[in-house]
């Protein structure tokens, strides 16, 4: 039969091994993806590239390795279109996507990643932890900056709404309801609080601080 093995054989053994298939020398490089000098070659080119990061950066570095083969797979223009805790399910993977995926990663970390990758870590964002941890192990970052990168990732996330998106909403009430919680000054607060600042203020500092904010010098 004529089979293109390198699209059948990864899609129909995905799920589980097959021994009916297992032997035959076209399967197993279709199921290998790359060869071992690629994948070496990518992965020291990758943590090359991260070695100087700090922690929270390096994590950041991974995430973007994953959004942005996640969309080159689906043919999105950049990985803003890949929300990070959006399902690859629901972004329409299948399972020939998930091997393209799945040698993409492969190549530039050096890994060997299963074809079930997309269903063992569901989303952008499960995946790159699992990369992050099992290439540099279980990230030590300080809960603040545990804290600022989640808001980075949120803000990312966000980024990708369309004005339409009923979730705005209820992501904005949220966001005011931890705003509180942290004590933020409230809104009556602050406009006092720059009303004295305003008359406080001479001419002069007045015009500058108008002017910064018109971006005239």
């Amino acid at each position: 039969a004529d089979v293109e093995w390198e699209r059948f054989a990864p899609a129909f053994t995905s799920a589980r091994p097959s021994p009916l298939l297992a032997d035959l020398p076209e399967v197993a490089d279709a199921i290998g993806g790359t060869s071992q000098a690629e994948v070496a070659a990518g992965g020291e080119s990758f943590l090359g590239r991260v070695a100087d990061l700090s922690a929270v950066e390096r994590s950041q570095a991974v995430l973007d390795l994953v959004r942005s083969h996640t969309a080159a797979v689906l043919g999105f223009r950049d990985m803003k279109a890949v929300e990070p805790v959006r399902a690859f399910r629901d972004l329409g993977f299948d399972s020939l996507t998930a091997v393209e995926l799945r040698n993409g990663l492969n190549v530039e970390t050096g890994m060997r990643l299963p074809a079930t990758l997309v269903f063992d870590y569901p989303t952008p964002q499960l995946l790159a932890e699992h990369v992050h941890d099992t290439l540099f192990g279980a990230a030590d970052v300080e809960p603040e900056a545990a804290v600022l990168a989640d808001l980075d990732r949120l803000a990312s996330a966000i980024s990708g709404f369309s004005p339409e998106n009923a979730a705005r909403g209820l992501v904005e009430a949220r966001l005011r309801s931890i705003l509180s919680e942290l004590g933020g000054v409230a809104e009556g607060d602050a406009k006092s609080a720059v009303s004295q600042q305003l008359d406080a203020a001479s001419d002069d500092e007045i015009f500058d601080f108008i002017n910064q904010e018109l971006g005239r010098s």
